[in-house]
């Protein structure tokens, strides 16, 4: 059970705002909450106080202006599941999240919650970089409200580490639309069943329209390095090339002999990421219905 001193539900922006500054900045922003749990046992980390922004409308909208699709920083990761528009116009988060711990921490862990943990391993963290997805944030300053895109590849910047300055907030995270890609998502943990991704990946692939060359790869791995990565070598290898199956299969000569840049189980992660490299192509290919030779 999480314990604070005081906490306050605001219900506007504005209003969220003015409490942060009475407080001078010490105050938890929590929506679902679920990730700190995890620092229940080291009250020392975390202020007396929090706002749960869960009600404030702002931060829970779901909009589709062209090619590009936004979501609130409260989405809930159960509704990359069951909500109609995100997964036709984010398919790739869907698959995420049916790794995603169960349906009880999914109805009330969030995106934006899940991004600014700013964990290695966050589950919708590759996801999020492979579409190349932009987080919009928000802070006060003076009398006047201001914001930033930053881009997701921009966003984490170590373990724990994210991009927003002190008093500044995630208001929502836009996407591209990609009609037209296979995706899959793929990781590993230490149990067999709502486990904490040691490393884990996601894939985007689309063919021309012969169906036998690579349009487009986008490749990312979380939990192999202090940020998550983009594997840009291997995607512009294949970027234009046939798509044959021996092919995939070497592009693990490609990968850097650097591309585990963690502390622990090196060879371990670089196992996985070489398995994942074939076995995560592989399966998005297979969802646009492309089986390599």
């Amino acid at each position: 059970m999480l314990q604070y001193k005081e906490y306050y539900m605001p219900r506007s922006v504005v209003e969220l705002f003015d409490f942060m500054e009475q407080k001078d900045g010490a105050v938890d922003i929590v929506s679902g909450g679920t990730d700190c749990f995890a620092r229940e046992k080291d009250l020392s980390k975390r202020p007396d106080t929090a706002a749960d922004i869960s009600k404030i409308e702002e931060f829970a909208g779901i909009e589709l202006q062209g090619d590009v699709i936004t979501f609130g920083a409260n989405t809930r990761i159960q509704q990359f599941l069951n909500d109609a528009a995100l997964i036709d116009g984010v398919p790739m988060l869907r698959h995420a999240a049916s790794y995603f711990a169960d349906q009880q921490i999914r109805e009330l862990a969030t995106v934006g919650g899940n991004l600014a943990n700013a964990s290695p391993t966050g589950d919708m963290v590759p996801p999020l970089l492979a579409l190349d997805a932009v987080v919009h944030t928000l802070m006060k300053d003076g009398d006047r409200m201001s914001g930033r895109d930053i881009p997701v590849a921009d966003f984490i910047q170590g373990v724990g580490k994210s991009a927003l300055c002190g008093g500044e907030v995630i208001v929502s995270v836009s996407c591209p639309v990609l009609r037209g890609y296979g995706c899959a998502f793929k990781k590993v943990g230490m149990r067999r069943s709502l486990c904490v991704s040691t490393v884990n990946s996601a894939f985007l692939v689309k063919v021309d329209p012969s169906g036998r060359r690579f349009e487009d790869v986008r490749i990312a791995f979380g939990g192999i390095a202090p940020t998550p990565t983009r594997l840009k070598t291997v995607e512009d290898q294949l970027k234009g090339g046939p798509i044959l199956k021996e092919r995939i299969r070497k592009m693990t000569d490609c990968l850097p002999d650097d591309i585990v840049r963690s502390r622990s189980r090196r060879e371990y992660r670089e196992t996985v990421v070489r398995n994942f490299l074939v076995a995560g192509l592989l399966e998005a290919l297979a969802e646009i219905d492309i089986l390599p030779e």
